[in-house]
């Protein structure tokens, strides 16, 4: 009996036919996949939906006016703070950040914190580790 599965090849993401016993067949790639490698695209897909649910946005509106030459940042207390950036090698890390203003956002695990073009304090969800960091003990 032949199955269909709808967006199951790994590469392309395109219609995959076939069995458990004869493998499965891309038309588009023109290659075989075990079931294993097909369920295992599916269960990536899956992941997928779950971070794009994941509510993103701006947490706080704060319309600060950025200038140039400074990088703005969401400090360790929640507060957004600003620094002039580096021109040479040897400036790294040689000037102080100084607060901007008070904000103190409540960070959560999980999300990058940072200022948008408009001067808010926005997050977006961080996907850790990857196909590396599975293999560590």
């Amino acid at each position: 009996m032949v199955i269909t599965i709808e967006k199951g090849c790994p590469v392309c993401g395109g219609d995959v036919k076939g069995d458990k016993i004869h493998k499965f067949y891309c038309a588009k790639c023109n290659i075989l996949y075990d079931e294993r490698q097909v369920s295992r695209h599916k269960k990536r897909e899956e992941e997928k939906l779950e971070v794009k649910n994941v509510k993103k946005g701006k947490v706080v509106k704060t319309g600060i006016s950025k200038k140039p030459g400074w990088l703005y940042f969401v400090d360790k207390r929640g507060d957004i703070s600003r620094v002039y950036m580096a021109k040479k090698r040897a400036d790294k890390g040689k000037r102080k950040h100084e607060k901007v203003e008070k904000a103190g956002v409540k960070k959560e695990k999980g999300y990058l914190y940072y200022v948008d073009k408009d001067g808010d304090i926005a997050r977006s969800p961080v996907k850790r580790g990857g196909k590396n960091a599975r293999h560590k003990t």
